[in-house]
C-alpha cells in the first residue's frame, strides 16, 4: 500500500539534518576547509576523472558538509541549505529534522528563503521546501 510520505519521497530530493550534524561533528578541519568556513565562495576545484557522477542528493550532501556548520544556527543552515538545493535544480526538498522548529523559527526561515515550507503529513520535524 503506497502512503502520502512514499509519493513525496519518490519524487523530492530527502536531505537527513540530523545525519548532516552527525558528520558535521566527526568530520576533521583541514586548513582548506578552514578557509572554505571562513569564506564560504573560496573554492578549490579538482579533477574527477574516472569517478563517476554523483546523484543529486549526493552533491547536495556534499556541499552541505562544507557550506553548513553545526556551530552555525539551524535556521541560517537551513537558508544556507535551500540555497545549495537551488543550485543545485533541486525544486523539492524534503529535510528531516531531529525536533520540530518553533513557531518564530518556522517564520524567519519563510521569510528568507525564495519558495514555500510544508510539513509533509503534518509531521513537524519533516519539511517540505518548494524553491523558486
Amino acid at each position: 500500500m503506497e502512503t502520502v510520505i512514499d509519493k513525496v519521497i519518490e519524487k523530492d530530493v530527502i536531505f537527513d539534518y540530523t545525519e548532516f550534524l552527525s558528520k558535521s561533528c566527526q568530520q576533521r578541519l583541514s586548513f582548506m576547509d578552514a578557509l572554505k568556513y571562513l569564506i564560504p565562495l573560496f573554492k578549490v576545484t579538482t579533477s574527477t576523472i574516472g569517478k563517476t557522477p554523483l546523484s543529486c542528493t549526493e552533491r547536495l550532501e556534499k556541499k552541505a558538509l562544507t557550506i553548513l556548520s553545526s556551530n552555525t544556527s539551524d535556521i541560517n543552515n537551513l537558508i544556507r541549505l535551500s540555497s545549495l538545493a537551488k543550485q543545485e535544480g533541486i525544486m523539492r526538498l524534503v529535510v528531516y529534522l531531529p525536533y520540530s522548529l518553533e513557531a518564530q523559527q518556522l517564520v524567519e526561515l519563510k521569510s528568507e528563503i525564495k519558495g514555500s515550507i510544508d510539513f509533509v503529513q503534518g509531521n513537524s520535524e519533516r519539511l517540505l521546501f518548494i524553491l523558486d
